[in-house]
Formats: C-alpha cells, structure tokens, sequence
C-alpha cells in the first residue's frame, strides 16, 4: 500500500511538472523580447516621428543604439531619419547594418509610418514573433532606397569602389 501512494504521488508530481513547462516549449525557438533600454527609446522615437519631432527622435534612436548596438530597429528608423534629411548613403549604410541582425530580432511590429521619405519607420511591439518582423521591412526600405539613390544620381560615399561595368562586345 505504502509502495502505490508514493508511485501516485511520484506521478502526479511528474504530471503537474511537465503541465508547469508545455508554456515555456510552446515559446518560439530562439529569441527572447528586446531590452527595455533599447525598446522604451525606440517606441519614444517612433512617437515623436509620428509627431514631426524628428530631432527628438534620433536622440532617442541614438540612445537605443548605444544600449543595444546590434538593434535593428534603432539603425532602420535612424535610417528613415537621415533619409528623409537627403542623407541617403549614410542611411543605406545603416540599413545594411540592421539587415546584418535583423533575423536576431523576433519582436514584432505594432505600427509603421513615412517620414517624409520614401522608408518606413517602425515601433515595436513587446512581443516575440516566430521570426524577424522588421527583417523584411529593412529589404524594402533598402529596395526603395537603392532606387532612389539610382533616380537621383547621387554618388557613392568616398572610397568605395566605381561600378564594375562588363566591357563592351565587340563584333
């Protein structure tokens, strides 16, 4: 008797743990929420670009970069900024650099907007996604970007490379 209430109870345990953990395995792989001293000034930014405060929103991007540096929020909305002040090399740079990490970054997007330009600027939302929301935000803003650095005509930045162009067929 004392034997079947230990087993009873060793069962009920094992049941009420594996109950306790199906949340945690339910959890997608890999990505855990953004840092509050990333996220607090990025949705801030966000705000004030919402607002037409676009000073006040870099230094809260700037911020945000400084305490996450691989964030690819903070360098896609910084990006949208120097866009939209005709920086356009400079904001391609830093697409680049958030596309470099943006598969790291699972948390999902809440709202979108134009600063004036033609990229999105985003706010985060503090929930983990199955994979990157703002990855595929960064490829079109780049997309657009490339266009629009090719319809302007504005030159490479200083030291990089003149484009490598196939020579001519002869006949």
């Amino acid at each position: 008797m004392r034997n079947t209430r230990k087993y009873v109870i060793l069962a009920v345990v094992a049941a009420l743990c594996l109950f306790m953990a199906m949340p945690v395995m339910a959890q997608p792989k890999g990505g855990a929420l953004m840092k509050m001293d990333a996220f607090t000034p990025i949705a801030a930014g966000y705000d004030f670009v919402r607002e037409g405060k676009y000073e006040a929103a870099k230094n809260k991007f700037d911020k945000a970069m400084k305490a996450d540096p691989n964030n690819s929020f903070a360098f896609n909305n910084n990006a949208v900024l120097l866009e939209r002040e005709g920086n356009l090399n400079d904001a391609l740079a830093l697409l680049n650099r958030a596309a470099t990490h943006a598969d790291a970054y699972l948390d999902k997007v809440t709202q979108t907007c134009f600063a004036g330009g033609g990229c999105l600027a985003v706010k985060p939302l503090r929930e983990v996604g199955e994979k990157s929301s703002i990855a595929p935000i960064i490829q079109e803003n780049i997309q657009k970007l490339q266009a629009k650095i090719a319809e302007t005509g504005t030159a490479p930045p200083p030291g990089s490379p003149p484009p490598m162009v196939p020579p001519a067929k002869t006949k």
